[in-house]
Order: structure tokens, then sequence, then C-alpha cells
């Protein structure tokens, strides 16, 4: 009984000491992600990297994936845009000859872009950090409900983390 009673408080110990908070993920040079509930970081596969590029990454601007956070309802991709700036950013936005494109907005500091491809809501938002570091979120959602509650620019960037 005592040894059962030692392992388990060893264990709640390990579990509250673990570094980092269960509803945020790391990213890069001290930037978080807030997770909210039913999302899990999943593992980056070929067709994740697949779809990603098909949707996000294959204009003038590269933004590698970098986390897949995945939902039963949604999933989010966050990139980390490279030898660029938002202005490039945005150019390369303009530059495209969308339709679809339900509202676009941008300053120096980020963009957000929502739109229907396909059969998904998208939502693209380019973010320049405190710490000057940029960062891509895409998001796709099968239901018009979700993305505007979930992934509107104000929703998104309260979840980036600095």
């Amino acid at each position: 009984m005592k040894t059962s009673v030692i392992k388990i408080l060893v264990l709640i110990s390990i579990i509250s000491c673990s570094g980092g908070k269960k509803d945020e993920i790391d990213l890069f040079n001290g930037l978080s992600f807030k997770m909210e509930e039913g999302e899990t970081l999943a593992n980056i596969d070929f067709i994740t990297s697949d779809m990603y590029t098909k949707y996000f990454n294959s204009g003038n601007i590269q933004a590698p994936l970098f986390r897949h956070i995945k939902h039963a309802g949604y999933d989010i991709f966050i990139g980390i845009p490279y030898n660029t700036s938002i202005v490039a950013m945005v150019e390369d936005q303009l530059e495209r000859k969308d339709s679809a494109i339900t509202s676009f907005r941008s300053d120096s500091l980020r963009y957000y872009k929502n739109y229907k491809r396909d059969a998904y809501y998208i939502t693209e938002y380019a973010a320049k950090a405190a710490n000057k570091s940029l960062i891509y979120i895409c998001t796709m959602s099968n239901t018009k409900e979700l993305a505007d509650s979930l992934f509107n620019e104000l929703k998104l960037s309260e979840r980036i983390i600095q």
C-alpha cells in the first residue's frame, strides 16, 4: 500500500513538473501557439505536406510547414516564412487572381485572407511578431461557421503567444 502511494505521488509530481503548458505548443524564437479543446499536434506526413503545398505553399514566397494541428472539424497549418517580409507576402497575395476571396486585409505587420476553395473554407494569416519573426497560419474547415468563428483575424492573432 505504501509503495503504491509513493508511486502515485512521484507520478503526479513528474506530470506537474513537465515543462510547458498543455494548451500551448512551442514554435520558435520564444513564440507559442494556443491550442483549443479537441486539437492535437499531428505528425507531418507526405499527405499533409502535399495538401499544405497544394493550398498554401505554391507561390513565390516560401513558408515551409512547421506544425500541423488536427481537429475533427478543421486543420491548422503553421509555416515559417523565410527570406521575406510581410510587404512581400502581401504583394504576392495581391498578384494572385482569385475571385473566391471573401476578405483580404493587410498592414505593415500582418495580413488576413479568407476564401472558399474546393470544399474548404480557408483562412490565411501572416504576422510579424514583436521579436521580428514571421509566422504564417493557414486553416481549412468544412464549414463556414467554424471558419468565421474560430479563424477570424482577432481569434488567430490571440492564439499567437509572444
